[in-house]
């Protein structure tokens, strides 16, 4: 991409230096002399224009692949996706099931204690299907209770477990509603979503290795000498900058050249 919005840009500088040459052309003569010093504008602005360009891409990529701002922001905003998402997996996965007042004389299976095991065991937020784990275990049974709910009675076939979702079961007193397709799918997109923002989070959180480095006893107390002369006044210069500069002194090479040759040619 950067090529070729650089060669387009130099193409269109070549054609406007063409159209500059040719103003005032008389077939048969020599251009006046003024014309000689565009190239070196030309050149300086080619110089000038290609790094502009690829900071132009560098920074849109670097925009839709991380949270701008500082470290410390970032991270707020990581937290934020992360607890939105959070909070969505947990409406989806308590939803109301509905209940009835037992009927007599009605076969009831009856779970006891409760409907759940104590704990839960957290899923690996990039990977997990949940899909692959429900289990609709009430599903042969029409009527299902359990110890924490005399009177009331709830249906079979619309109800499940599912491990890599008990994390977020609220009310544990209740079953879970069966979750359709559609919702187990949404819940592996908010997954990752929770999984991203965890990584990143703890990405930021760790310290780089040379700040860690530089902050253990251990550390070691050699310092690279910074290059001195030329080298290391180049080395100082902004990376983004040097091509402007180096263009700037080829233009300014140039018009010295460029100028001398003229004043010897007017000389003879």
């Amino acid at each position: 991409m950067n090529s070729e919005r650089f060669d387009g840009a130099a193409a269109g500088v070549r054609e406007t230096a063409a159209q500059i040459r040719g103003l005032g052309r008389t077939p048969g003569k020599r251009p006046r002399g003024w014309r000689v010093f565009v190239w070196p504008f030309v050149l300086a602005a080619c110089f000038w224009l290609q790094p502009r360009l690829m900071a132009q891409d560098a920074t849109a990529v670097a925009a839709t692949n991380s949270v701008a701002g500082t470290p410390a922001e970032q991270i707020a905003a990581l937290q934020l996706e992360l607890t939105n998402a959070w909070q969505q997996v947990i409406r989806i996965v308590n939803q109301p099931v509905r209940a009835f007042a037992r009927p007599a004389n009605t076969d009831i299976s009856r779970y006891s204690p409760g409907w759940f095991h104590p704990g839960a065991s957290t899923p690996d937020f990039n990977t997990v299907d949940v899909r692959k784990s429900q289990e609709l275990i009430y599903a042969n049974e029409p009527y299902v209770t359990s110890d924490l709910n005399p009177g009331m009675v709830f249906l079979g076939p619309e109800l499940e477990f599912n491990a890599m979702t008990k994390l977020f079961y609220v009310d544990r007193s209740l079953p879970k509603h069966k979750l359709s397709e559609a919702e187990m799918l949404e819940i592996n997109r908010l997954y990752r979503i929770i999984g991203h923002s965890q990584t990143e989070i703890a990405r930021l959180r760790t310290p780089p290795d040379a700040e860690a480095a530089a902050a253990s006893p251990g550390g070691t107390d050699v310092d690279q000498a910074a290059p001195a002369g030329i080298v290391g006044r180049i080395q100082r210069i902004p990376r983004e900058k040097r091509a402007l500069y180096g263009g700037i002194g080829i233009g300014a090479l140039i018009v010295i050249v460029i100028a001398g040759r003229l004043a010897k040619r007017r000389s003879e």
